[in-house]
This record gives C-alpha cells, sequence and structure tokens, in this order.
C-alpha cells in the first residue's frame, strides 16, 4: 500500500497544480480588456520588378488617384480568430457605423489622404486587425457578413475594378486601367495598453508597363511593321484581400477575362509604350501566365506571336509566372523578323526577343 500511495499522492498533486493553473491567469485584469489604441495607417511605395531599371510608363494613373487613401474599413480578430464587434462601438457603447468604415474624402470633395491615424476601441491580448481601403461600402459590408473568423477573411477573393468592365461582356475587362485602387494591410500580435500601432497599406494590383520597338538590324522579308495590335489575355478577375500563399492557389479556380484589343504605332528609334493594371495572382504553371498577345499585317500576310509576361523573363530556370501585389513590371520587347533563327538575335540587356 505503501508503494502505491507513493506514486499516487504526486499524481493528484499534478492534478491539482494543473486545475489551478486553468482557473487562474496572472494577467487577468489586462487580457481581454476593452483599451482606446492609435493606428497610423500609410501606403507603401510599389516595388519596381523591371528588366530594365530606370524605364517608366509614359501614362500612369497620376498618383493622386492611384496611392491616397479615399476609404478605410477596419475588421478586428482576436487570439482565437473571431470577428471581434466592440471596435464599432463608442464610448457609450452604441454601435456606431462611422467606426467600420471611415471616409477621407469629404463626401468626394477631397481627393483623400496618404496617411491617417485613428484611435480604435481594441480588447487587449493577441488579435488580428485587418484593414481595407478605397473598397466601396457594400463590398466591405458583404466582407463583414460573411468573415466571421479570420480564415475567412484570408480565403475571401474580391472582383477587380477595371475600367469599363461591367459596360462590356462577362469576361472583356475593358482597357486594362483603374478608376481607383484598393488596398489592404493588417497587424498581427499583441495589444497592450500606452502603445502605437503601425500599418502599411500596399495595392492589390500591380501595374505592367509595356514597351515595344522594331528591330532595324536584321532584313525584313517586305517592310517593318509599322502598327501592330496588343491584347492582354488570361487576366484575373478577382484577388486575394489578405495577403496569400502560393499554396493558396493549389486546386483554386480563378475567373479570367482579356483586355480589349488596342492598336499601338511602332519604330525601330524608340520604344513605344503601353500600361496595364493587372490583379495579383500566383501562377502555379505555365498555362495560369498572363498572355499578351501581338499581331500586325505585313504585305497582306498575317503575322503574330505571343509573349508570356511574370516575375522572371524567358530563359530563367523554373521560371516564375507570379505576379506580386503592389509591384511595377517594365518589359521591353524586341520586334524581330520572324523566319530566322531565334539565337541569331542578340537581346539587349533587359529586353525579350520577339519574332513576328
Amino acid at each position: 500500500m505503501h508503494f502505491r500511495l507513493k506514486h499516487i499522492i504526486p499524481v493528484f498533486m499534478a492534478i491539482a497544480a494543473m486545475l489551478t493553473i486553468g482557473c487562474s491567469r496572472p494577467d487577468e485584469k489586462e487580457e481581454g480588456k476593452l483599451i482606446k489604441v492609435p493606428l497610423r495607417i500609410s501606403v507603401a511605395s510599389p516595388d519596381e520588378q523591371t528588366l530594365q531599371p530606370g524605364s517608366k510608363a509614359g501614362s500612369q494613373m497620376a498618383p493622386e488617384n492611384l496611392n491616397p487613401i479615399k476609404s478605410l474599413a477596419v475588421f478586428q480578430y482576436d487570439g482565437e480568430g473571431n470577428l471581434r464587434n466592440e471596435i464599432y462601438r463608442d464610448e457609450t457603447g452604441s454601435y456606431d457605423e462611422n467606426l467600420f468604415y471611415h471616409d477621407y474624402t469629404q463626401g468626394g470633395t477631397s481627393p483623400g489622404e496618404l496617411s491617417v491615424t485613428l484611435d480604435l476601441a481594441l480588447r487587449t491580448g493577441s488579435t488580428t486587425i485587418c484593414l481595407i481601403a478605397n473598397m466601396p461600402k457594400e463590398e466591405c459590408d458583404r466582407i463583414r457578413r460573411s468573415c466571421r473568423y479570420l480564415y475567412n477573411f484570408q480565403d475571401f477573393q474580391t472582383e477587380v475594378p477595371y475600367e469599363n468592365m461591367k459596360e462590356l461582356s462577362e469576361t472583356d475587362l475593358g482597357e486594362g486601367h483603374l478608376t481607383t485602387s484598393y488596398m489592404s494591410g493588417y497587424y498581427q500580435g499583441n495589444i497592450q495598453s500606452g502603445e502605437t500601432l503601425s500599418v502599411t497599406l500596399g495595392r492589390l494590383i500591380s501595374n505592367f508597363n509595356i514597351g515595344i520597338i522594331v528591330s532595324d538590324e536584321h532584313s525584313w522579308t517586305y517592310q517593318q511593321p509599322q502598327e501592330i495590335k496588343l491584347q492582354l489575355e488570361n487576366i484575373p478577375m478577382q484577388t486575394f484581400v489578405f495577403p496569400p500563399r502560393v499554396s493558396d492557389y493549389e486546386g483554386l479556380d480563378i475567373p479570367r477575362g482579356t483586355f480589349r484589343e488596342e492598336p499601338m504605332q511602332v519604330s525601330s528609334t524608340e520604344y513605344t509604350r503601353c500600361y496595364y493594371y493587372v490583379a495579383a495572382f500566383a501562377a502555379l504553371t505555365e498555362d495560369d501566365a498572363c498572355r499578351l498577345r501581338i499581331s500586325t499585317t505585313i504585305n497582306g500576310q498575317n503575322r503574330e506571336a505571343t509573349v508570356l509576361l511574370g516575375n522572371d523573363e524567358p530563359g530563367t530556370p523554373d521560371r516564375s509566372y507570379n505576379v506580386w501585389r503592389n509591384s511595377n513590371y517594365t518589359f521591353n520587347l524586341r520586334l524581330v523578323p520572324k523566319g530566322n533563327k531565334k539565337s541569331q538575335y542578340k537581346a539587349r540587356p533587359g529586353e525579350i526577343i520577339v519574332p513576328l
């Protein structure tokens, strides 16, 4: 009997210790307390992803239209991933719609702000604060209703507001421009009294700056092309609001569309440039890549070429066709006469050779 008690008594003591730990918290007074926390919000500069540094698009969207924070929706999730509603209540405890969705355009009379500071009512402890800028309130309301848990928010995809998209067919995305730029950012960590939080917003889209020049170093059979047509295909129509992982795209069927075909005058003396805005995405295979179709007519013959666009230039081992959010991509294409071996053409630094 003595042998058994020697082993049983420590077991009871261990159980009692665990019960004591489970029923008491040293920081019980601080954990879960509702406090006011200043939140500073700014906009990140786009990352430059270019084959030829220094090239800039000739007519990008003006910064005053692309960069400012025009509106801001705020979501807080606790350490267990539950959406908290205290953030939308004022000091009296009443629900205040303005604490969820903030307008910085003064009803459309101001272009917005490049940085803002909010005083938010947040629960102390582990949290994730998610921010969405420049998205219509109706879409933010839909997110709030459908994303009761953090994993819902992380999986949420929104439609990209390509210009003139609604006026065209279901898969025709207009000219590839935007009238507004959605942005998002988040803070993940512990909330404590007396601290100020900072969040940097990044665009959900990226800019394709495409320059085209005609090679005059090789003989064209009839004449050099002077006018071509461009069409960007296989464009994602939706994108994640929360920064995704590449694995989030596995088995995901993203709706795709095509920008309207556009004519372009080209020459052999300088680059002619155009630009598109494209939703960020991960291309798991070559079939997922954005495709630029170039076509022209020379002496009554139709010529056509397709260029795959993405992070890496052609010839890169295990080439990546991903398009990262909040990035500026510059692609410089040199058109050469088709028919000769491609190895005969030597690309200048930062150029992609396109036989046509």
